[in-house]
């Protein structure tokens, strides 16, 4: 089970150096112009006193769930390349009840620009031409656009074709092939 971004865990009896313990207390960030970032906290068994927060570094999407031992884990997700797009959305319209319109709304916008720099990058790095690829992302781009305006789950809608967009790309292409 996936827990919200906004909701702080308390953990008894985490470990504090070699032979102490406490009480940590687990949370996220979000920042609509960062995304995503893990926070921890510990109470100071000595003093009482909660220690500064040790905050992780940012990613495009990060969520937490317990294992079966009943620990919190994190899964993070970066959205580059149109299979990790694919990974991201069906995960996103899996789990969308775990995030608030703001972050529904981010997420989008998120994942429309990391589409259109993976169209560029193809056309860029693999050779393919733009004209060939607008078509493979036309009707995710126009999905992620209306899911990010009207609201509510698209996510599942949302799938690039990879063996398609693939194959636009020539045999040969090097992109870093020394001309002399």
């Amino acid at each position: 089970m996936y827990i919200q971004t906004s909701e702080r865990v308390r953990v008894e009896n985490y470990p504090y150096s070699f032979t102490l313990r406490t009480t940590l207390f687990d949370s996220m960030e979000f920042n609509p112009k960062k995304g995503y970032r893990h926070v921890t906290q510990t109470i100071n068994p000595k003093t009482g006193r909660e220690n500064n927060p040790k905050r992780g570094v940012y990613y495009p999407l990060l969520v937490r769930y317990r294992n079966e031992d009943g620990h919190i884990k994190t899964k993070a997700f970066d959205f580059n390349g149109d299979d990790a797009i694919n990974l991201g959305c069906a995960f996103l319209a899996e789990h969308y009840e775990v995030f608030t319109p703001d972050e529904v709304r981010y997420l989008y916008a998120y994942i429309l620009s990391m589409a259109v720099v993976d169209m560029k990058a193809t056309a860029i790095y693999g050779g393919a031409r733009i004209e060939d690829l607008k078509p493979l992302y036309e009707q995710f781009l126009r999905v992620c656009r209306e899911g990010h305006n009207e609201g509510g789950n698209r996510f599942a809608e949302m799938r690039l074709d990879s063996v398609a967009i693939e194959a636009c790309k020539p045999k040969d292409f090097n992109p870093f092939r020394q001309v002399n």
